[in-house]
């Protein structure tokens, strides 16, 4: 039986970035969110509120319609994300402890 494997914090914010980035520069609603990461609506707004606070994305709002834009301050923070992870993929790949072998 396969083991379910759980997201981490970091994991997840990543997850809402991309998101978030490749929507139009209107911004993105909690439900698109919800759907594409495969949140709950409860888990989404909790990691969005510390984004907000955090100032890395923004809140829009026409009429009942809030959007979530990603600030200057997130754009740069999910590049660096990008690269961090990027670079523990590269170090995994090297380390012979963590490469998956058949043998």
């Amino acid at each position: 039986m396969p083991t379910q494997t759980y997201r981490t914090e970091l994991e997840i914010i990543s997850e809402i970035f991309e998101i978030i980035t490749n929507s139009s520069m209107k911004g993105e609603y909690i439900t698109t969110i919800v759907r594409n990461a495969n949140l709950s609506h409860n888990v989404a707004l909790d990691k969005i509120t510390k984004l907000i606070k955090a100032g890395l994305i923004r809140v829009s709002e026409e009429e009942r319609n809030k959007t979530f834009i990603i600030t200057e301050n997130g754009i740069k923070f999910y590049r660096e994300l990008r690269d961090f992870k990027e670079m523990i993929e590269e170090i995994r790949a090297r380390d012979p402890k963590t490469a998956h072998s058949n043998s």
